[in-house]
C-alpha cells in the first residue's frame, strides 16, 4: 500500500466542494494514491438549519461562479426545486455519517460522497433525510439493513469525533475554508492551493504525480 495520501476536507453543503468533484475523480486515477475524505460539519449538530431565502441568497452567487470556474452544473431540481422548499433540513452530519458508513463497510466512502453530492446538487434530493440515505446507499449497491445499522452506529460520538478531527486538520493546514486538499507522503504533509485547479483536473493530477515522484527521488 502506498504511503501517499491526499486528504480532502469537505462539507456536503459546500457548493465549492461539489465543484471540486472533477479534481477528486482525477486524483482517484493516480496509481498508489489513497484519497481520504474528512467531513468538517459546517451545518452539523447545533448548526443544522432549514432551507431559507437567506441561505439561497448566500449560496446562489457562489454557485454561478463555481459553474463558471469548474464547469460543474447545478441541476434544475436543485435550483428550482429543493432550494425553494423551506421544509428541507440542511444537516451535514447525516451525509458525513453515510460517507463514513460506506468507508467502513467497503472502503467506498469517497464514492458515496460524490453520489450524495450529485443527488443533492443535480437531482435535488434532500440528503439529510434517513429514507433518502437508504435509497442512495441501496442504489449504490449496499445492502440496506447492513448499511443503516452501520450508519446508526456512527451517529453520535463517532461522528462527533470525526468532525472534531477534521476541524483540527483544517486548522493545522492553515486553510481558511473548504474544500481543502493536502498531500501527505510519509510524515510530511503539504497543503495544495485548490483555487488554481478548478476546471483543470488534469493539472491537479499532474502536480500530485510530480510531488510523489519528487518525494521518491528524495528518498532514494
Amino acid at each position: 500500500m502506498s504511503n501517499a495520501v491526499l486528504h480532502y476536507l469537505y462539507d456536503p453543503y459546500c457548493g465549492w466542494c461539489f465543484g471540486a468533484s472533477p479534481l477528486l475523480s482525477a486524483a482517484q486515477e493516480i496509481e498508489g494514491l489513497h484519497v481520504e475524505p474528512h467531513g468538517v460539519g459546517m451545518l452539523a449538530g447545533a448548526r443544522r438549519k432549514l432551507m431559507s431565502q437567506e441561505w439561497r441568497e448566500f449560496v446562489r452567487p457562489h454557485e454561478k461562479r463555481i459553474t463558471a470556474l469548474s464547469h460543474v452544473e447545478f441541476g434544475a431540481p436543485y435550483t428550482d426545486g429543493i432550494q425553494q422548499d423551506s421544509s428541507v433540513v440542511l444537516d451535514s452530519g447525516i451525509p458525513i455519517a453515510a460517507m463514513l458508513a460506506a468507508e467502513k463497510l467497503s472502503g467506498r466512502g469517497l464514492e458515496l460522497l460524490k453520489r450524495l453530492q450529485t443527488a443533492y446538487y443535480v437531482e435535488g434530493r434532500p440528503v439529510a433525510e434517513r429514507d433518502v440515505i437508504l435509497e442512495i446507499a441501496t442504489e449504490s449497491g449496499f445492502a440496506g439493513p447492513e448499511f443503516m445499522a452501520t450508519f446508526d452506529g456512527i451517529l453520535g460520538a463517532p461522528l462527533d469525533e470525526h468532525i472534531e478531527a477534521s476541524t483540527a486538520l483544517l486548522a493545522k493546514l492553515g486553510a481558511r475554508g473548504f474544500p481543502a486538499f493536502a498531500l501527505q507522503i510519509a510524515d510530511r504533509i503539504e497543503a495544495l492551493p485548490v483555487g488554481r485547479y478548478f476546471g483543470r483536473p488534469e493539472h491537479f493530477a499532474g502536480d500530485i504525480r510530480a510531488m510523489i515522484s519528487a518525494a521518491k527521488g528524495d528518498a532514494a
